[in-house]
């Protein structure tokens, strides 16, 4: 070695060169590696002359160890100065000197034994323990350098090269392990020293901190330098999964370390970013109820660090955009931890299996949603760490976001295979995410909500809108609307809104519509399995098939105890009210966005005007429709098991707002859509607890924006409502007009209603008397559907009960197979048969003159007729039935009174008498004394009742002779004369304009109200279409006036003969 290179210099060059196999360097290489500072993958230039044989010959050069300014080389000192040592402490940390002792004790021996107690190593083999009886390593290698070159035996920082190579290769530890703990030592011992004060101890911790954090690397990304093979799975994984705080562990000094070496040293990052990867890989296959804490609060520690946030961003397993929708939760960064959710099946079977009795299913779900909140607020923490780092790492988990959104469009199809999809509890941890994102802006003025651009789809949106059906536009309308591309790019307020309002319904949505899916069939599930049960007794002589039937039999009933358990878990999470009155947020966001679209007023602050404007805007008619099913679902949802959260400002935009696209609702083109503002104001007038009239009752009571347009948007829907457009639309029709007639009961009592209503029948005529069309139509299909189930009910029991002697099986399995069919058709028709009679009662009551018009009132006389003589007639023995009144609800007695006070409500109505009594079909004074004498003996009308119904019919009775004398007096009616459809006497004709056929005007009417068709050739028609046809009306008018003349001049002959 050259003259000029200090001992501990040449001792370290002779250790690097023997552990690279190579020959000692010259003087000239090792100037520079004796001063080498952070490693890297790129060094730094070197600033001193040296020669390509030198770098190869240096493994630390190749390894990227960067250079640092010159120190002086520490003096050979070969006889140290004794010095006592100072009283320490229970930790194994050295601490600093006192000034005294400092006095006695040199640089060089206060570094040799500082560097000793942290790095937990020695040159004397006799002294294997430190003060505090911690083990030390005995570094023989190294001494025996020491020795050759005759150098003192001390511990300088620059023989740490050597030190932990030979410390970190020993059997005892793993190199990473024992590099950590050093670390921490390091680091607890440079927090105790004073700057200022100790800087030249400073220097020396700040070089043995730099060199351990570069070794720390080296055990990591190079493990076979210390006579490690390289293992699937990071070392450091290990250390992550261990409290921060733990000898073990990774602490805030080591990561703010490892972080700062991000821009000149690309294994610093390489190390932490695998190691966050194989953390995801990992906790892919735990479930909630494993051990899955560890690996979430080791990512929750390691987004602290800014710079790792941004190079997990930039990791290709952050996206992974090839990932399947159904992978995303198990192949992507965060996928992992997101996917954490007790609605797991397994999870759930677990956890519910056991649960026999409410009160421990309700424990167990409150735990669940306890634990899952909590998880959710830390995915929360994490997801706005990637938001707020940098700009791309923003732009990066705003785009993993979106991926996962426009990956499970599956999710809202009518049959999804599961395996297609991400799972529910994945999307709900994602919604629940998003929602937490959007609440900075959503504050209780909406002073933001002008920020959420219009304009987010023809800006190249991250939202994939192209297949979602749209709100008001067919798919080619939308396209050359989103085909005109709007400049700029969106803001992050908006780019949050779109992404949450589009999770809502893939995620939150989608499980909600689910849950109704799969409690169905499960319900569906158990009556078969209960079918299957009763199979067993055909195997009990085979044993092998009755041994494969009960293993089968295990299998169906696990599989729907998994399927109860799911359905438990869900409702537990879905009824979290915390999570829901965040999304009750959202949604009142969107519902006031949406309004200030289509009204052009600054909604809620303003009310908007009735009907909307008939040109709808583009940018609403082209936005997805989930836009408005979001909000249908959700209040849905809330309303009916949870109204309690929806505060008394959400109900009034919710009520308003329903209202608004009910009233104009051809802005919707969707019925079912519509159906479901229907639905959410059913619920919110269904009496709960502490609200006798729902949560939304006193609101469409008192609210002036409900008094003046509720009951003509209710009428309206009742009509748009016969055509749906779904399969079951027949059926579809009966469940929401149900629904309108709840909501018209809660309402009834206000008097401005009536008003209202008073108002619609003579404004609105046409539009009134097609309301009107419909109820009747209604009133008369569930009346005779009921009672003919009631009259079939009786018929079969009665044929059982008397020939099943002389019947065939089949024969018998087919009448009881009809018979369960009557009553389940009685049963669901009888309630919809009360509640319409009753709707038909308070029409009556209020608006007498609007049902005695020309166009309604024989249709309303013929209805009450059939049904009277149904009830009172000689038929009426084939309505008794068992059990009537609990099993079908069916109260013959009230029914009857029900429609006699419609009878009564029309009483003093001319033209109504005239109408019951023109009915030839089903008018018998005897059925009108009969239902009197039954509601006096059962006292069910009062007197005054009595005696209005006795005067009804005398009325009837004298427009009946009426009508027979006009008769009489007509005698034969010309065919030309006579209503081709009705065989009456027209009284205005009218000819159809392309069929060319000659009707009464009111017949044409009536029909029209059912059916916009010429009946005579199915042509599209209208009421106002029709043509007077005035000739013919003057040629009836003649001879009705002449026949009636004549048979006064008859009239007249005979008189004054018999006198």
């Amino acid at each position: 070695m050259s003259e000029g290179m200090s001992d501990a210099e040449r001792i370290r060059q002779k250790r690097i060169a023997k552990l690279s196999a190579a020959p000692p360097v010259s003087q000239t290489e090792t100037s520079t590696v004796a001063t080498s500072e952070t490693p890297s993958r790129n060094p730094t230039p070197k600033t001193t002359s040296q020669t390509d044989g030198a770098a190869d010959a240096n493994p630390f050069t190749q390894l990227g160890l960067m250079k640092s300014q010159e120190q002086p080389k520490p003096a050979i000192n070969i006889t140290p100065s004794q010095t006592t040592p100072q009283k320490r402490d229970a930790s194994d940390t050295p601490r600093p000197r006192s000034a005294l002792s400092s006095q006695r004790e040199t640089p060089e021996e206060w570094e040799h034994k500082t560097l000793s107690s942290v790095f937990k190593i020695t040159l004397d083999s006799a002294k294997t323990k430190d003060a505090h009886g911690n083990q030390l390593q005995y570094l023989e290698g190294l001494r025996a350098e020491l020795e050759a070159d005759n150098a003192p035996l001390l511990l300088v920082t620059a023989l740490l090269d050597q030190a932990l190579v030979e410390a970190a290769q020993s059997p005892k530890t793993k190199p990473l392990d024992y590099l950590l703990a050093c670390w921490k030592r390091i680091a607890r011992f440079t927090r105790m020293l004073k700057p200022g004060q100790e800087d030249g101890k400073i220097a020396v911790m700040r070089e043995a901190k730099r060199m351990c954090m570069s070794y720390c690397i080296f055990a990591v990304t190079i493990p076979d330098m210390f006579g490690h093979e390289p293992t699937p799975v990071s070392p450091l994984v290990q250390h992550l999964l261990v409290d921060p705080e733990n000898d073990r562990g990774i602490c805030h000094d080591f990561l703010t370390e490892a972080v700062s070496r991000f821009e000149e040293d690309e294994s610093a990052k390489t190390m932490l970013v695998e190691a966050v990867e194989q953390l995801s890989q990992q906790l892919a296959a735990i479930s909630i109820d494993g051990n899955y804490r560890p690996y979430v609060m080791a990512l929750v520690h390691l987004v602290r660090y800014t710079p790792l946030v941004n190079a997990l961003a930039e990791s290709p397993k952050f996206l992974a955009p090839q990932a399947e929708a159904r992978n995303i939760e198990s192949d992507t960064l965060l996928g992992p931890f997101f996917k954490l959710s007790p609605l797991d099946p397994e999870v759930a079977y677990r956890y519910f299996a056991s649960q026999t009795n409410d009160g421990a299913t309700r424990t167990a779900q409150n735990a669940l949603r306890l634990s899952l909140t909590q998880h959710q607020s830390v995915l929360f923490d994490i997801a706005d760490r990637f938001i707020k780092s940098s700009k791309e790492s923003r732009e990066k988990i705003l785009d993993w976001f979106a991926m996962i959104i426009n990956s499970n469009h599956r999710r809202r199809a009518y049959h999804t295979e599961p395996k297609l999809v991400s799972s529910d509890g994945f999307m709900v941890n994602v919604t629940v995410c998003l929602d937490r994102l959007c609440e900075p802006f959503m504050d209780a003025t909406f002073s933001k909500v002008n920020r959420i651009e219009p304009d987010y789809f023809k800006r190249s949106p991250r939202v994939n809108i192209q297949d979602d059906t749209k709100i008001n536009a067919d798919q080619k309308t939308a396209d050359a609307f989103y085909g005109q591309e709007a400049q700029g790019s969106s803001n992050f307020i908006s780019e949050v809104f779109f992404l949450t309002v589009a999770a809502h319904h893939y995620g939150i949505g989608a499980t909600i519509s689910k849950q109704t899916d799969v409690g169905r069939q499960q319900r569906h599930t158990e009556r078969q399995l209960a079918g299957f049960e009763a199979q067993r007794n055909n195997y009990l002589n085979n044993s092998a098939a009755l041994t494969i039937f009960d293993q089968r039999l295990a299998t169906v009933k696990k599989q729907i105890e998994m399927t109860r358990c799911t359905v438990v878990a869900t409702e537990g999470i879905l009824m979290d009210e915390i999570m829901q009155g965040r999304a009750m947020g959202l949604m009142r966001y969107v519902i006031v966005w949406l309004c200030r679209l289509v009204s052009h007023v600054e909604f809620p602050k303003q009310a908007m005007n009735m009907p909307l404007p008939e040109e709808q805007p583009d940018v609403f008619r082209c936005l997805p429709e989930y836009f408005v099913e979001n909000i249908v679902d959700h209040f849905k949802y809330i309303t009916r098991n949870m109204p309690h959260i929806i505060s008394s400002t959400q109900c009034d935009e919710i009520v308003m707002f329903c209202i608004a696209f009910l009233r104009s609702s051809d802005y919707i083109k969707n019925p079912g859509l519509k159906s479901g503002f229907i639905a959410i104001l059913f619920h919110g007038v269904w009496p709960v607890r502490n609200f006798p009239r729902g949560i939304l009752g006193d609101i469409l009571n008192s609210l002036p924006f409900s008094n003046q347009h509720l009951l003509h948007a209710l009428m309206n829907f009742y009509i748009e409502c016969e055509r749906t457009g779904a399969h079951g639309q027949f059926y579809d029709k009966f469940n929401i007009r149900y629904e309108i007639f709840q909501v018209i009961k809660c309402v009834w009592g206000n008097t401005v209603y009536r008003e209202q209503l008073s108002k619609e029948s003579k404004v609105n005529v046409e539009f009134f008397v097609q309301f009107v069309n419909m109820l009747l139509n209604d009133v008369t299909f569930v009346l005779d559907e009921s009672l003919t189930g009631l009259t079939q009910i009786h018929d079969i029991t009665k044929e059982l009960r008397d020939q099943v002697a002389g019947m065939t099986e089949e024969e018998k399995q087919q009448k009881e197979e009809a018979l369960e069919a009557a009553k389940g058709k009685a049963k669901s028709y009888m309630q919809l048969t009360t509640e319409s009679l009753a709707m038909l009662k308070l029409f009556t009551d209020a608006l007498a003159d609007a049902f005695t018009m020309p166009e309604i009132v024989q249709r309303l006389a013929d209805m009450l007729d059939y049904n009277l003589d149904s009830l009172t007639g000689s038929k009426s023995n084939n309505l008794k039935v068992e059990n009537a009144q609990h099993d079908y609800k069916f109260d013959p007695v009230s029914l009857l009174g029900d429609i006699m006070s419609v009878y009564l409500n029309l009483s003093t109505k001319p033209s109504f008498h005239q109408a019951v009594a023109r009915d030839g079909r089903s008018y018998k004074p005897a059925n009108l004394d009969r239902a009197a004498a039954i509601m006096a003996r059962k006292a069910a009308k009062s007197s005054q009742e009595l005696a209005r119904w006795k005067k009804l019919c005398e009325n009837i009775a004298a427009a009946k002779e009426e009508e027979e004398a006009e008769e009489e007096d007509l005698g034969e009616i010309p065919d030309e004369y006579m209503d081709p459809i009705m065989g009456t006497l027209m009284k205005d004709p009218v000819t159809l304009p392309t069929s060319k056929n000659i009707v009464d005007r009111s017949t044409i009417r009536q029909v029209l109200l059912s059916d916009p068709l010429d009946p005579f050739n199915r042509a599209p028609l209208k009421i106002e279409d029709v043509v007077s046809n005035d000739e013919l009306r003057i040629e009836i008018q003649a001879w009705i006036a002449e026949k009636k003349g004549k048979k006064g001049v008859v009239a007249g002959d005979d008189a004054m003969d018999l006198s």
